[in-house]
């Protein structure tokens, strides 16, 4: 079986093997008729790796920065529940090798699928070569022991944090297993191997003795084989529907991977006892895409794939049905049906946000995780006229006009028990409000409820053991300090109370041990200082609070969670633009902190390295930041060649840029880390690396992208003339890339300005006709918007390209409005036209290259690319051989 979806193999075959080379199209007949003998022709191209047929290597220096070793580095942020005694790690080896990125696999309506290993592709790409467990109170750490010749994937604490279940991963199997998190023995948990494709972590029933996964059904035939004679053609119709869709990849398209794509999702959902290994079969084998086993381990809530498939959606916007089973594996209730989203248009009926449900739908359907049911939240019936509903909390049920005039219904908590009928759901709380969020404290007995109101966000506490009497504790606050709160487990959000795993394995709001507090904690900007991080105390019934602790804002700290039910200790990080993150626990009464990581600097080069942020000013009068990385030991007025990278985005106006532009500076305090594909590497080849803003704006009562060639000319233009001033750069050796909508920005650039001697382009689109429902934040159509869209594609202005330009593109990229056929055509277009450029696929890979092979042979290029173009474009050109 190819690696690619059966259709696609031919195709993707011929353009590996057509489009792989550089063309140099530079090169005179005479040079081209040049004869060489094979052995010679083999070793010259063997030397030069722009033209090289296999996997080259890029100059050490660059080799080391991307195999730096990474996973090296801990950080500690999320303790195991119950006691919270240990932390948890997925040991990493490195980027993944091209044997796991390459191995055969199906692209079926975008789930990609390890058919051999019975499980989702990015298990097997991104698994981990083990699991490695930190006791925090004494530094001990403790190796997972695997099963030979086994990686790991998805590793789950159980609801007390005594173990760990985890996927133990074969070529040929995915099994279930479960070590000890105190001494790090495993053992395998059942003798039948997971189907992990669409199910791709086990759950833990509530008791920590059992776990519910789903299986590869019992006699399974063999997969479906392709008919050699296809039994008809592929039929699409539409008659007279308005579905948008965006361009997706690799839809399913025949009979054939319909079957093909039924026989991957199917299994058998089951119940494992982690002790005996008795395994108990829920039901019979169906299409299932998701499960929720009950607390009490009497019900599940499955998520059922439904048919029909589709040709021209996703796996994902297929239609789905969530119902309740038995333990049994009995049909007891459908709770939810969700038809197939037809279209991506939010104003169709039928598709995008108007799509997913009335004003009478049931929202967050969830177990309670501390009696028999279910829970949910739902918008009172209409057409009430005050009249009381019973609920024991919150409101009388009465509809208030809301600010049109119209009648506003409350919102509700709803406890739906068995048989979940119309007639078994009663009202647990009631607001006026609107309802965004229901948690628990870990003993059951207080319901917290987050509301927003038309003052802002609130937080009530129900206690539902003295009365179902409800208290406020979280007020919406005017002029407040918090620029970010942190919610713990439970997220982040706006006054947000700190959540922790509770022992029935769901999130819960911790109270402290004398059950009067919850607590709040997040970060404060400060001009003076670095980051102010604080964490406070609120009383539940008064709602008065009490800050129990502040950092000096001397350096970046995070609290990450806290240790103790108290908030008394918490683990933390530390880190600052020149220092390394360390995770720390810290006592918050004496602020003493306990370092727990003992991280280095991988990429001392770049530490050393000469950074600075400069402000571009258009001739339009708009400003925006550009960030400089120098080598190391950089002297001031030492004009560089120079690699821009960028990636634009569209703003409504000045004031809109400048608070996204505050954001970024707060990052900008912190350590610098960089991925293996970093453009900042290239400061150790002697170039200036330009990362500048590309903002796009809206003006006159235009939208942005209308905008969108001047202000990209205008962007970069200003950018350079601000470094030249400063004699940072060489204007005329200037190269600029991108990813994606970069890639797609670094062809415009070099369409519509003469600034580049040089691009790279990598997974981009360039004609935006093939893309006609929408890209990226534009919202019309082509036909709303015909002339944006052709003067955004540069595939129309390929004649006036200026510079070399070097485009890499991935086989597999399943990005929407990305397909490889974006740069097949415009390489042949560019060819025909006699321009200089080349054209690098590389296979197996999605929109972000990871295969260790491949992104090494990427740096290779892209040096000798830019070396060739841009370092040296002035240089002497070297006599024709005679």
């Amino acid at each position: 079986m190819h690696r690619l979806r059966p259709h696609s193999a031919p195709r993707r075959a011929a353009t590996l093997a057509g489009l792989l080379l550089l063309t140099p199209l530079c090169a005179s007949a005479a040079e081209a008729q040049t004869a060489q003998a094979p052995g010679t022709q083999a070793a010259a191209r063997a030397a030069d790796p722009l033209a090289d047929e296999g996997y080259v290597k890029p100059p050490e220096a660059i080799a080391r920065l991307v195999a730096a070793p990474r996973e090296r580095n801990a950080s500690y942020t999320t303790p195991s529940p119950g006691a919270r005694t240990f932390f948890m790690r997925a040991v990493s080896d490195g980027l993944p090798q091209l044997r796991y990125v390459g191995k055969a696999h199906h692209n079926l309506g975008g789930l990609q699928i390890d058919q051999q290993g019975n499980r989702e592709r990015a298990l097997t790409m991104r698994s981990a070569a083990g699991i490695e467990v930190t006791e925090w109170a004494t530094g001990r750490k403790v190796t997972v022991a695997l099963p030979p010749g086994a990686r790991v994937a998805s590793p789950t604490w159980s609801p007390d944090g005594s173990q760990i279940a985890f996927f133990a991963l074969f070529d040929d199997a995915t099994q279930l297993w479960v070590a000890d998190a105190a001494t790090g023995k495993a053992r395998a948990v059942s003798g039948r191997n997971v189907l992990a494709t669409t199910v791709t972590q086990p759950e833990w029933t509530a008791d920590g003795v059992s776990l519910v996964t789903v299986l590869v059904p019992e006699g399974r035939g063999p997969e479906p084989k392709e008919p050699a004679l296809a039994t008809g053609p592929m039929v699409r119709l539409n008659e007279n529907n308005k579905l948008k869709t965006r361009t997706y990849a690799d839809l399913v398209m025949s009979p054939y991977e319909k079957e093909l794509l039924a026989y991957h999702i199917t299994g058998q959902l089951a119940v494992i006892n982690t002790k005996t290994k008795a395994t108990r079969k829920v039901g019979a084998p169906a299409l299932i895409r998701a499960i929720d086993p009950s607390p009490d381990g009497l019900y599940h809530k499955i998520t059922w794939v439904e048919k029909p498939f589709s040709y021209a959606l996703p796996v994902v916007s297929y239609g789905a049905r969530d119902v309740v089973l038995d333990s049994m594996g009995t049909l007891v209730r459908e709770v939810a049906k969700r038809p197939m989203r037809e279209s991506d248009d939010p104003s169709d009926p039928m598709g995008g946000r108007a799509r997913t449900g009335t004003d009478t739908s049931k929202r967050d359907i969830k177990w309670h995780p501390y009696a028999p049911g279910l829970l949910y939240t739902q918008l009172a019936p209409a057409a009430r006229t005050g009249a009381r509903t019973g609920a024991p909390a919150g409101g009388n049920g009465a509809v208030r006009p809301d600010s049109t005039g119209a009648a506003r219904r409350s919102d509700r908590v709803m406890h739906w028990k068995a048989p979940f009928d119309s007639t078994s759901a009663t009202v647990l709380y009631e607001t006026p409000n609107r309802i965004t969020a229901t948690r628990f404290n870990d003993a059951g007995t207080i319901l917290f409820v987050s509301e927003s109101s038309t003052a802002g966000t609130l937080e009530q506490a129900i206690f539902l053991t003295e009365n179902n009497t409800k208290y406020s504790v979280v007020t919406p606050r005017r002029g407040a300090d918090t620029t970010q709160v942190r919610g713990g487990v439970g997220g982040r959000q706006a006054d947000a109370l700190v959540m922790r795993p509770g022992r029935k394995g769901v999130p819960v709001v911790m109270v402290s041990t004398d059950g009067k507090f919850v607590f709040r904690m997040g970060t404060a900007a400060d001009t003076a200082k670095v980051q102010n991080s604080w964490v406070e105390k609120i009383e539940i019934k008064t709602g008065s609070i009490a800050r129990v602790y502040e950092s000096d804002g001397a350096i970046v700290e995070t609290i990450s969670a806290p240790l103790d039910d108290d908030f008394s200790k918490a683990v933390i990080q530390r880190e600052a633009a020149t220092l390394v993150p360390q995770s720390f626990v810290l006592t918050l009464a004496t602020k003493e902190a306990k370092q727990l990581t003992q991280n280095v600097d991988l990429m001392p080069e770049l530490s050393a390295a000469v950074k600075k942020t400069v402000v571009a000013k258009r001739a339009d009068g708009y400003t925006f930041n550009v960030k400089v990385t120098l080598p190391a030991g950089y002297q001031e007025g030492t004009r560089l060649p120079a690699m821009f990278w960028f990636y634009p985005y569209e703003y409504e106006n000045q004031a809109a840029y400048n608070r996204a532009a505050t954001q970024n500076a707060q990052r900008e305090r912190r350590y610098p880390t960089y991925g293996p594909r970093s453009m900042a590497f290239l400061v150790t080849q002697g170039y200036a690396v330009v990362e500048p803003d590309a903002p796009i704006f809206a003006s006159d009562g235009q939208l942005p992208n209308d905008n969108y060639v001047a202000d990209l000319r205008n962007n970069l233009s200003a950018v350079i003339d601000a470094l030249d001033t400063l004699a940072i750069i060489d204007r005329h050796r200037l190269g600029l890339g991108g990813h994606s909508y970069g890639a797609f920005s670094t062809v415009n650039a070099m369409v519509h300005t003469p600034f580049f001697k040089a691009g790279i382009a990598g997974d981009g689109a360039y004609n935006r006709t093939l893309t006609p429902n929408g890209f990226q934040s534009e919202r019309r159509d082509i036909w709303a918007g015909r002339q944006t869209y052709l003067e955004m594609s540069p595939f129309l202005y390929a004649d006036q390209l200026n510079g070399a330009l070097l485009m890499y593109h991935s086989t597999e990229d399943q990005n929407v409005g990305t397909d490889p056929v974006n740069s097949t055509r415009l390489y042949h277009a560019l060819m025909g036209l006699g321009k200089t450029t080349s054209l690098y696929m590389y296979p197996y890979e999605d929109h972000g290259p990871i295969a260790q092979e491949t992104v090494l042979d990427q740096w290779a290029r892209w040096v000798a690319w830019l070396d060739k173009y841009v370092k040296n474009a002035n240089a002497p050109k070297k006599p024709a051989a005679m």
